[in-house]
């Protein structure tokens, strides 16, 4: 049986701009949030389900097989959120979710399982059994996305060696048909990316894969395009206190093309310097900005997406504070003319805030909504009007109507 209950409040941004915002609690630490296409359904992917926070270090997370993981599925009615079912992916881990073209079929990150492909009328009815994918020994995989027609996925493999690299990005046939079913996926190839690969997102058009690595290979030598640039290029990125300091991390321009022909670092066109512990990226809709979050200089990163690729080495724009501490989760929304961005206060026991950030006015302060414990990453319903905020450590899923927001 479900426990319930929903925490609403209002929150005045400024003069006759304010959001109303709910929380749910999951049944588990929370990463995840996707609204089905229709609108009637949320999926949440929660870990350490029946059990305690985890404390251990996150490269371990992944492969623990004492825990339950899975997804919590929502029903959407009437503006609330009515906890539907609950389905077990394993004990690997449930992180990054993408629905395949036509909504049969959910694809989940699954740790060191690899990635999983659940029908969706099973696991709203609670009896999904999921296919994995191997994505190799302790790969970690946290993030997917899939190609427009939905024949490929392409995962984040966050601890994944491959060439001396502790990071890739996966290639998987998902040998889709008309109805929208997956049937035998099979794993094409995994494409070294560098050292902690958290995220990965794909174009609008379907043509290009942008990879966040947290850092710089440490046996190989890989040309970095924003080296002699002191706002990209550091050597004093510090997490946690007490922690030993550590360089930059930076993201890469994957051509989908070929990541699916040769999933080889042939397949790579660039790769740019991108501050401290870069962790999330998002593109605009008419694909001329690429956001980054970099978590370790309390900032969104803006680039130039053209340049990434024609003159990498001049392609960044501006550093935008977030008005908090390791910023994670980023959404565009309302046309693109607001970036919501998590701020997690990772690093430490108190609450996090969701920041709104008016990108037509770069200079003014972002507006801030108070968060649950380690806000992560930020879900957007289909009317773009609803986020959907994963607050991982208070266990919370945060609804947020930012239509009060002023255009």
């Amino acid at each position: 049986m479900f426990l319930f209950f929903a925490l609403a409040s209002w929150v005045h941004l400024a003069q006759s701009q304010r959001v109303v915002t709910k929380a749910y609690p999951t049944l588990g630490n929370p990463t995840t949030a996707l609204a089905t296409f229709d609108g009637r359904f949320v999926f949440v992917s929660v870990t350490n389900v029946g059990a305690a926070n985890f404390k251990g270090p996150d490269a371990a997370a992944g492969s623990r097989s004492d825990v339950v993981s899975g997804i919590q599925v929502f029903r959407v009615k009437k503006g609330r959120l009515l906890p539907e079912t609950f389905v077990r992916v394993g004990g690997k881990g449930a992180n990054g979710l993408v629905l395949l073209p036509g909504s049969k079929t959910l694809v989940v990150g699954a740790g060191d399982a690899g990635v999983a492909f659940l029908d969706v009328h099973d696991a709203i009815r609670g009896r999904g059994v999921p296919i994995f994918v191997s994505q190799g020994a302790e790969a970690g995989v946290f993030d997917v996305v899939a190609s427009r027609d939905g024949r490929y996925v392409f995962s984040a493999n966050e601890y994944g060696v491959v060439d001396e690299q502790r990071g890739s990005v996966g290639v998987i046939a998902t040998n889709i048909d008309v109805s929208g079913r997956v049937h035998e996926p099979k794993a094409v190839g995994r494409i070294a990316m560098g050292d902690v690969v958290p995220s990965i997102t794909i174009s609008p058009d379907g043509s290009r894969l942008y990879v966040a690595t947290e850092l710089l290979p440490a046996h190989r030598t890989v040309t970095v395009a924003g080296a002699d640039n002191p706002a990209l290029a550091k050597q004093d990125c510090v997490q946690k206190k007490g922690t030993a300091a550590h360089g930059n991390g930076f993201i890469s321009v994957i051509d989908v093309g070929r990541a699916i022909s040769h999933p080889t670092v042939e397949a790579i066109l660039s790769r740019v310097a991108s501050g401290c512990s870069p962790v999330r990226i998002a593109e605009s809709n008419d694909m001329s900005s690429l956001y980054v979050s970099a978590r370790g200089d309390n900032a969104v990163l803006e680039f130039d997406v053209k340049k990434l690729e024609s003159n990498p080495v001049n392609a960044f724009r501006q550093t935008m504070a977030t008005g908090g501490h390791a910023p994670v989760g980023l959404r565009l929304f309302q046309h693109d003319q607001w970036l919501a961005v998590a701020n997690s206060n990772r690093f430490s026991d108190v609450d996090g805030t969701l920041a709104f950030l008016k990108l037509r006015a770069p200079s003014a302060k972002p507006l801030l909504v108070s968060a649950g414990t380690f806000p992560r990453n930020i879900g957007l319903a289909h009317d773009a009007g609803i986020l959907y905020l994963t607050n991982y450590t208070s266990r919370t899923l945060q609804v947020i109507d930012s239509k009060g927001i002023a255009q």
